[in-house]
């Protein structure tokens, strides 16, 4: 694990998007045609080749390891706090919870790790539901309306 964070700024809702495409051991190309179809990497301010390192680093340091637990252990939970933290912004975090709400159900199922990183960026950011349904209902790209499945409540298999 990186004990310091050199990425610039402007990388940091990218970098929290992408550890939750990475949460279950691998980035799906689906996830990644969602994420292109809502314009992701031009509102993050990533070009795709950018976002799809930072999936690869998340995946290195994280993704395998939460693969196969169904919680999160406090090296990878320091981690993914540390990504998520340096989203200060509160629109920013919703566009990231939108945009992973997205790309988390693009292949029509939602893996438990998956679950878990996503439901604790929502916890930590203190993004309900509700907000994230009302930022996926006003989504103005041209393929939200393909795009506008929030992940429900109950526990998926994956």
């Amino acid at each position: 694990m990186t004990t310091h964070d050199s990425r610039p700024p402007r990388t940091a809702a990218a970098h929290a998007l992408a550890v939750m495409v990475a949460a279950n051991g691998r980035a799906d190309p689906r996830e990644l045609q969602a994420l292109e179809d809502l314009q992701a990497f031009g509102r993050l301010g990533v070009p795709r080749t950018r976002f799809e390192a930072l999936v690869h680093e998340c995946l290195h340091e994280v993704g395998s390891g939460l693969a196969g637990s169904s919680w999160l252990h406090a090296r990878d939970q320091a981690y993914v706090d540390r990504l998520l933290d340096a989203v200060a912004d509160p629109q920013e975090r919703l566009l990231v919870c939108r945009l992973a709400a997205a790309a988390l159900t693009a292949d029509g199922q939602v893996s438990w790790d998956e679950r878990l990183v996503f439901d604790h960026a929502l916890a930590r950011w203190h993004v309900s539901r509700a907000m994230l349904t009302q930022a996926i209902l006003h989504d103005g790209t041209p393929a939200a309306g393909r795009h506008a499945r929030p992940l429900v409540a109950h526990p998926a298999t994956g």
